[in-house]
């Protein structure tokens, strides 16, 4: 028997939340009613530049960051378990539709102790993708989405290179990134490396380095700005993909499981630390896109 509401939590990190929008956004119109998102105020400013036809209910988490019950190892157990008791007291004031139900993409401690009294699910097989998984779980409870499109390469002049990533093993650092910028100019794309204000750029004197301001619409517009992309395992990946931009993800270890669809469906990523593997793969993104 299927559940009538589901709402659908996002408290964790950037790209979590358009891995989530993303799915919510390609519900059948019919079915949308059943579905919200609940996400955290320090995602306020992403759901902003997203398209607006999911419901989405914004709570006030009390930080202006990823909650410490999710990054524990960045903020330390006290600030965790202050982020914790704050989040379920947060989660007891939203008011529930009908028979509504939380769903998380799992459950674990964390996420139950958080959803205090309200009745929870989550996807009862993973499958090898998230944005897969989000699909079944829905087809489950009868709420149909339209099927996830690979974005297909395409005659492609420029190209956007995104460093940085919330976590630092996952930034790319001087090499990959004068590696990747190399490739790109070698196969005819007009390369152009994108940091964020305050971040310090793997390449200072590059010519093609832009600075753009610590804002999502700063971030949105440089994406929309170039044909293509090449990024961190980062929320600019999964942005890019929601803008229809073809993308290829750099990573120091395989990530399939959380990586953008065009990534996951075409094998667009290579792991940075071997160096065999990367050039291939990237050579391979490179030449598809100068082809279509």
């Amino acid at each position: 028997m299927s559940i009538q509401a589901i709402a659908v939590a996002s408290a964790k990190s950037f790209g979590d939340f358009v891995i989530v929008h993303s799915v919510l956004h390609r519900i059948e119109k019919r079915a949308k009613r059943r579905v919200r998102l609940i996400a955290c105020s320090h995602l306020r400013g992403l759901n902003a530049i997203l398209p607006t036809d999911v419901e989405v209910t914004l709570l006030d988490s009390g930080e202006d960051r990823v909650p410490a019950i999710f990054d524990v190892k960045k903020h330390g157990a006290w600030a965790a378990v202050q982020s914790a008791l704050s989040l379920r007291r947060r989660f007891q004031d939203i008011e529930r539709h009908d028979d509504e139900r939380l769903a998380f993409d799992a459950l674990g401690l964390r996420e139950r102790f958080i959803a205090g009294r309200w009745p929870v699910i989550s996807p009862r097989i993973r499958s090898g993708n998230i944005y897969d998984t989000y699909s079944e779980f829905l087809a489950e409870q009868d709420i149909a989405t339209v099927s996830t499109a690979t974005v297909s390469a395409r005659c492609a002049r420029s190209v956007g290179v995104f460093p940085e990533s919330r976590l630092i093993e996952k930034r790319l650092g001087t090499a990959t990134v004068s590696d990747i910028l190399n490739r790109a100019e070698r196969v005819g794309l007009e390369a152009k490396l994108f940091i964020l204000d305050g971040d310090i750029s793997p390449l200072v004197r590059h010519p093609r380095a832009v600075t753009i301001s610590r804002n999502f619409e700063s971030l949105a517009s440089a994406i929309r700005s170039v044909d293509s992309v090449i990024s961190a395992d980062s929320l600019p990946a999964h942005l890019a993909e929601y803008f229809g931009r073809p993308v290829f993800v750099a990573s120091p270890a395989p990530n399939e499981y959380w990586l953008p669809y065009g990534c996951f469906r075409q094998e667009r990523w290579g792991i940075f630390h071997d160096e065999a593997q990367f050039g291939a793969s990237l050579d391979g993104f490179l030449v598809d896109l100068r082809a279509a």
